[in-house]
């Protein structure tokens, strides 16, 4: 049966698995730069995930797999992530820096559908594996070795996936401190940074240290603005979520087991999703 987001977020040593596991994304992003900023923007990393979920979608007409640029902008803005033209603009982009490119049908040169290329495949492996890798090490299964005898299933997890990690879209509800963040720009580079440097959590604690010690440089690195980033850790300071051991923006960051929650309860979910879908099409094989 496959983990709840709530019985990952109840285990024991869920802290030490999703530090490493936040460690490992930040890794993985790092392989793929330009790439990592459609992963670690909410938005963005849903209209990836439907573009995936097209890619691999075993009822598609045509005849190999690709994505229709029609079905694509009508699904994004049916899902309430974003407009046609902001979709548009986002695919665009893929092609431009060469992490989507068009091929001809058959019989119909105006059909151009799009497909991943080998650097887009490459960073969507590497995504869906540590997720994986993060659940074998929650209850020591072998979620891993079933995929990796045959890259080729990870296409009949992807669906799954895609359709539960954008759920309601743009209409998705947030905790109260996460929904500060939730569509800054590269929103999930921030709660994977949060969770990679956190120290450990005693039992009775109600704060946790991060080793995040200036706002500037956390700023530079999520490649967002300075000025906007401190309005809103100054929102999420008057919550009670986060604070500072010395002065403002300029010494150690903490968090409050508050927004700990709600960050490895965001998690949690997402680790669930990768479950489900792996339970869905391998159950019993791990």
């Amino acid at each position: 049966m496959a983990l709840t987001a709530a019985q990952l977020s109840q285990r024991p040593k869920c802290h030490d698995e999703i530090r490493r596991h936040a460690a490992a994304l930040l890794r993985a992003l790092e392989q793929f730069p330009r790439l990592s900023s459609v992963f670690a923007s909410e938005q963005r990393g849903m209209m990836a995930n439907i573009a995936f979920g097209l890619y691999f979608d075993p009822a598609s007409d045509l005849p190999r797999r690709g994505i229709v640029l029609a079905r694509f902008l009508e699904l994004v803005e049916e899902r309430g992530v974003a407009s046609r033209n902001t979709a548009d603009v986002f695919i665009k982009e893929m092609i431009k820096y060469g992490y989507l490119r068009p091929f001809a049908v058959e019989g119909d040169r105006r059909k151009r559908p799009l497909e991943p290329t080998e650097t887009s495949m490459a960073s969507f492996v590497t995504w869906v594996v540590v997720h994986l890798e993060t659940l074998d090490g929650f209850d020591g299964g072998a979620r891993i070795d079933t995929v990796m005898r045959d890259l080729d299933v990870l296409s009949r997890l992807q669906p799954h996936i895609a359709v539960d990690l954008v759920g309601d879209g743009g209409q998705a509800k947030y905790p109260e401190t996460l929904a500060l963040f939730a569509w800054v720009n590269n929103s999930k580079l921030f709660s994977l940074r949060i969770l990679a440097g956190m120290g450990d959590v005693e039992p009775e604690a109600r704060r946790v240290a991060t080793d995040i010690d200036s706002v500037a440089e956390l700023a530079t690195w999520m490649s967002v603005s300075q000025t906007h980033l401190a309005r809103k850790l100054r929102e999420a300071e008057d919550l009670g979520s986060i604070g500072w051991s010395g002065r403002r923006g300029q010494s150690p960051m903490w968090i409050s087991t508050g927004f700990l929650k709600e960050l490895i309860d965001e998690q949690s979910s997402r680790l669930a999703v990768f479950d489900a879908a792996f339970d869905a099409v391998f159950a019993g094989a791990a």
